[in-house]
């Protein structure tokens, strides 16, 4: 018996399986059939007067809500940080986060991306089980060129199983990590003491100027 005769036919095989409409889809880990798979992050846009107090009140909440802090600003007018945090704690943080400043915007957007993990999952499934022939194929080649084609098609199965597993890692972990774009703005003093301060400021600046 030939092997290369038996190769193209393992490889239509998990080409087909690997279609979810030509065969049913693999099983599925029982921790994503407990519910759907939802992507979300969140947007929360606030003022306060005292910003650095601000600031460093919302980098000790992220921390008490197990979050990590990816990126962080402060100027001297704004603070802004993107934040990652497990998906449960994403709303109650936000929540917190509001109780100290003047919330100008806030928002959550959901994506739904249950169907693209699992057939992701599917995917992954059958190309470890193509792997896995083209393994037990090797063993039973004998002559060169069968050995060299088996392990050249084998190095081409590997690459796409680690690029569907590194993408179905990172969807797995947008699940399970909300992003949060957190953006402090300083609020200038409104009324008499801010139009005492601002007064002072070009009463200074034309005594300099006279001088």
């Amino acid at each position: 018996m030939k092997i290369l005769c038996l190769l193209p036919a393992v490889i239509l095989f998990a080409s087909c399986a690997s279609n979810p409409s030509a065969a049913p889809a693999a099983s599925w880990s029982p921790a994503a059939s407990e519910g759907r798979q939802i992507r979300r992050t969140g947007s929360l846009k606030m003022k306060t007067h005292k910003l650095k107090g601000s600031s460093e009140k919302s980098i000790a909440l992220v921390h008490s809500h197990q979050g990590i802090l990816q990126s962080s600003t402060l100027t001297e007018d704004v603070y802004q940080a993107t934040i990652k945090v497990p998906s449960s704690s994403l709303e109650p943080l936000m929540e917190e986060l509001s109780s100290f400043a003047k919330v100008t915007r806030k928002s959550v957007s959901q994506d739904d991306v249950t169907r693209q993990t699992r057939d992701l999952q599917a995917e992954v499934q059958n190309k470890i089980a193509l792997r896995n022939r083209l393994r037990e194929l090797l063993k039973q080649a004998t002559k060169v060129s069968d050995v060299l084609e088996i392990e050249k098609e084998l190095a081409n199965v590997q690459t796409e199983l680690d690029q569907l597993t590194g993408t179905l890692k990172s969807l797995r972990s947008q699940v399970s990590s909300s992003t949060l774009s957190l953006n402090i703005e300083r609020d200038r003093l409104p009324g008499p003491l801010g139009l005492v301060t601002k007064s002072s400021s070009w009463l200074v600046g034309k005594l300099f100027y006279l001088n």
